[in-house]
């Protein structure tokens, strides 16, 4: 399956299929979409709207099938094979996974899980045509970074071809391709799930060039759904819980105008809200789903091989954005000018700049850091301790620039040497540095 995989995300043909997958430890998602088309998310049964996919997987006992889903829970449930549920935790943790005692890595159980998720995808759209895949987490911290990583190397998936990016970013693109009348004002989005109640406001700040819009995040651990039929009073304990969702929501929207408000995640399901419903249909529009998440990554993973304009003009600063740009001073063709290595705007993970370069007779380099918050702009000087003493403009560097998280950066640098006249030395200097 691994090759099948290598083999069909790599032949685009013209008409191209993006991918949006969204990632969380309690259910997956994957929406897709081709040129001109918008996302759909894909169903675990045709013709009925299943689209979450529980994030787990099972070994058949005594045998090498594995089974992923609700599959995976309906064997285990009849006792015939082995569970293996919080993959996305075992992940960060790096603990080996014992299974019928062999032990398995848990960011190669992770990659078996979407690994099964894609091949149920091929009974919807073929995977030869994939061109683009975004993957969205709820933090892609550098942790969940390096995870992403192995899964995409295991799969066998062509790296420049997957992206990774955060559930507030995919939300972001979701809410810019809908009509202009739901994003003409601020946004609200609250998601609630298991690890409870989050309330995240996207703000647009209309007075800048691009406009800008960013977000913040409430959170409310103890606001988290229940099972309503298993109380001795629901209906007093719905009341509320209503009441108090809608103090959250008041504090949250007060003196804001907000154009629509998304309810996500599985606890918003059922008659619980219904008073916090009327305040927030109250002069706004009002969604509840699952799925936008997923859909936003689609989105987000066609824009970046077919824009469509309509992102044009906004830029997202969330957390992961990196919020400077850096380049430095070079000489070309006998002046000084200014070379930049990385934009600020862009995802950290995202952010990578290599170059070869000539020292004239100096050892140190400096790189310039001007922040997007209107700070004083930053040098940060680069020695080159014990480069080989040459000629004039007779040592080629190769420069590797890279974002380690949205305020690191690290720089190595390799001491190239000059064709057949100075030989490399082998020399390499490597260095890290705040940006903000």
């Amino acid at each position: 399956m691994i090759e099948e995989l290598k083999n069909a995300v790599g032949k685009i043909g013209r008409d191209r299929i993006f991918l949006g997958i969204d990632l969380t430890d309690e259910f997956s998602q994957i929406s897709y979409c081709m040129s001109g088309e918008e996302p759909k998310t894909m169903s675990l049964v045709t013709g009925v709207d299943r689209l979450c996919i529980p994030t787990l997987i099972a070994k058949k006992y005594g045998e090498s099938m594995w089974t992923y889903g609700e599959d995976a829970i309906a064997m285990a449930d009849a006792n015939e094979g082995f569970l293996v549920d919080k993959l996305i935790e075992r992940a960060r943790n790096g603990h080996a996974v014992e299974v019928e005692s062999a032990d398995y890595d848990p960011g190669d159980l992770l990659a078996l899980f979407l690994r099964k998720c894609l091949s149920r995808l091929t009974a919807v759209t073929p995977l030869e045509k994939v061109a683009a895949i975004v993957i969205t987490v709820d933090d892609p911290d550098e942790e969940m970074v390096r995870i992403l990583n192995h899964v995409v190397k295991t799969l066998r998936l062509k790296p420049e071809r997957v992206y990774f990016q955060s559930h507030a970013e995919s939300a972001y693109h979701y809410m810019l391709h809908q009509p202009l009348e739901l994003h003409a004002q601020d946004i609200c989005l609250c998601n609630l799930t298991g690890s409870g109640l989050s309330v995240m406001l996207y703000l647009q700040n209309i007075q800048t060039r691009p406009h800008v819009m960013i977000m913040q995040e409430m959170k409310y651990e103890d606001f988290v759904p229940e099972d309503f039929t298993m109380m001795r009073n629901p209906e007093a304990r719905k009341k509320k819980k209503d009441e108090y969702f809608k103090t959250i929501l008041h504090t949250a929207l007060k003196d804001r105008l907000i154009s629509a408000v998304y309810l996500l995640g599985d606890g918003f399901e059922g008659d619980w809200c219904q008073e916090s419903l009327k305040y927030l249909c109250n002069g706004r529009r009002a969604f509840r789903g699952n799925n936008l998440f997923s859909k936003g990554a689609c989105y987000s993973a066609k824009e970046r091989l077919e824009p469509s304009g309509v992102e044009n003009g906004i830029v997202f600063l969330g957390k992961d954005k990196v919020k400077a740009n850096i380049g430095m001073k070079v000489m070309r063709g006998g002046a000084e000018a200014y070379m930049a290595l990385l934009d600020a705007g862009r995802n950290w993970y995202d952010c990578m700049r290599e170059c070869d370069l000539l020292l004239e007779r100096e050892e140190k380099l400096e790189l310039i850091v001007t922040p997007l918050n209107g700070k004083d702009v930053k040098n940060i000087p680069v020695y080159l301790s014990g480069v080989p003493r040459r000629d004039r403009r007779s040592t080629r560097i190769h420069l590797e620039l890279k974002m380690l998280s949205e305020s690191k950066a690290g720089l190595t640098i390799t001491d190239m040497g000059f064709g057949e006249f100075f030989p490399p030395s082998g020399l390499q200097w490597e260095s890290e540095f705040k940006i903000i």
